[in-house]
């Protein structure tokens, strides 16, 4: 067995980058335990060829005493350390891409102020009873006035106030319409058989339109729960497993990644899910350790980022097999229980991606696309061939999540961060839990581009290459690339 060479520097190592290099430890604690800003305190405790042990008080410390704790974080090397130098190389790469990160997510969240936030606002302010109060008001006062009034002046005036508040209530009424279409859209996906019965119909609609076809699950039915998660030891997968544990539940992560946490609760295979005989085995020792999954999250998923004639074969099909068709391989697996017992949930996770395109990522955007009509073609089957409508599925399409690796360090232009910004992981992982605590099928769109991507192909190819131009969709991964490119070129 190898000698940790480093192991017997650590203490050295450590004091140099506690006192010369404070800044970039406190950046590795921020970007390794996803914090929102720097930590008031941070120190490196030790390393090793393996293992970098990092310390650091919350943020929240400086405002409350209660959370003044130490917090620990371990970070894994992989390869291993050989020497001092290349520990001395590592550190300066790690530093480095730490510190961008953090950099970019100052931007994206210190520019509070883009499209998402606007729209959020302005729904949250048209559809407010306040709102809508107050503009009946104004209309009924100011019609009030123009009857009233006999003066040519004031009745221009107040003419002209009476247009503008009825195109403000003709917006609030469209955010209204809105809203009704998509509880409606909510309420079919999730309803229960239409009864053979005529005469049954408008009982079960006033049901389905007014009442949750399934309950919701509480805290003991949530013991009950085995999630099945692959790419579950870190990103959204992580994110989500937490927040599924904090509940009760039971979670099974599937993932070729050692996890970046533990949970007494919570069992972790190493497993390659674009091998159909290894996903097989491992499948087969869930089921019979415990018991058949009742939810299934396939979110594992991964990226090459190169022209399509650069790319090569393997890596063209490392992509598919890991992208979608470890999503059936999945499916084929666990879901015949599901169909049996009548009741289950699968999570499909895709992409913004998976309704438009940019250059650089054929094979994923293929795969993307793919999931799209896995979904819905398995709704479809469910519903109709083995007529089990209340195994339920949820498609997670967002845009790119900030707290990822998928994508991290691309670089946009200023007008994409305006119309384009990209989401917390946190929160897309709060919509999949609420989808599967409330027990109902759903499609997750965030944030409010994504919903618009699909309308890209009914434009003009003049306006849709504009749109891509203007964003600079087109470039943005070779930006990231060459990034790539200059930290292997700067740690070797």
């Amino acid at each position: 067995m190898r000698e940790d060479v480093v192991a017997g520097l650590s203490q050295r190592i450590c004091d140099h980058m506690n006192s010369d290099h404070a800044d970039a430890v406190a950046h590795l604690c921020m970007f390794h335990a996803r914090l929102p800003r720097l930590p008031p305190w941070s120190a490196m405790e030790s390393i090793s060829a393996t293992t970098m042990v990092l310390q650091y008080k919350s943020p929240e410390a400086e405002y409350d005493a209660s959370s003044a704790r130490l917090c620990t974080i371990h970070i894994s090397f992989d390869p291993p350390l050989e020497s001092s130098m290349d520990a001395r190389k590592r550190l300066v790469a790690m530093s480095r891409e730490s510190e961008e990160q953090n950099r970019n997510h100052y931007k994206q969240h210190s520019a509070e102020w883009n499209m998402q936030v606007i729209l959020e606002k302005t729904d949250y302010f048209l559809t407010s009873p306040i709102t809508v109060v107050m503009l009946v008001s104004l209309l009924a006062g100011s019609h009030r006035v123009m009857r009233m009034t006999n003066s040519p002046s004031t009745w221009n005036g107040m003419a002209m106030f009476h247009t503008a508040f009825k195109i403000l209530a003709a917006i609030c009424l469209v955010f209204y319409l809105c809203h009704l279409v998509q509880h409606i859209s909510c309420a079919w996906a999730n309803a229960a058989p239409v009864p053979a019965n005529t005469a049954h119909w408008p009982s079960w609609l006033w049901t389905t339109l007014t009442r949750r076809t399934l309950p919701a699950l509480t805290s003991e039915t949530w013991k009950n729960q085995t999630v099945v998660i692959t790419g579950g030891s870190n990103g959204l997968g992580a994110s989500v497993a937490k927040l599924l544990l904090e509940r009760g539940a039971k979670v099974i992560s599937l993932d070729k990644s050692k996890p970046s946490f533990k949970h007494m609760n919570m069992s972790t295979y190493h497993c390659d899910v674009s091998k159909q005989h290894e996903l097989t085995s491992v499948a087969r020792s869930i089921i019979s350790t415990h018991g058949s999954p009742t939810i299934v999250i396939n979110n594992a998923g991964m990226r090459n980022g190169l022209p399509l004639l650069a790319l090569p074969n393997d890596a063209l099909r490392s992509t598919i097999e890991t992208n979608t068709l470890a999503h059936f391989w999945i499916l084929k697996e666990f879901l015949p229980h599901m169909v049996a017992e009548k009741k289950g949930h699968v999570v499909t996770i895709s992409s913004l991606l998976g309704y438009t395109s940019v250059a650089q990522l054929t094979d994923y955007v293929a795969s993307k696309h793919a999931l799209v009509g896995l979904h819905e073609s398995l709704r479809f089957e469910l519903d109709t061939i083995y007529r089990t409508p209340y195994v339920r599925t949820t498609l997670v399409t967002t845009g790119q999540l900030d707290e990822t690796n998928m994508f991290a360090g691309i670089q946009y232009n200023r007008l994409a961060r305006f119309v384009a910004p990209s989401v917390q992981v946190g929160r897309v992982a709060k919509a999949i839990v609420d989808a599967l605590e409330k027990q109902e099928s759903r499609t997750i769109i965030i944030p409010w581009y994504v919903a618009a991507a699909p309308l890209l192909r009914v434009l003009p190819s003049f306006l849709h290459d504009g749109i891509q131009r203007a964003l600079g969709a087109n470039h943005s991964m070779s930006s990231l690339i060459s990034k790539q490119r200059e930290r292997t070129t700067s740690t070797s």
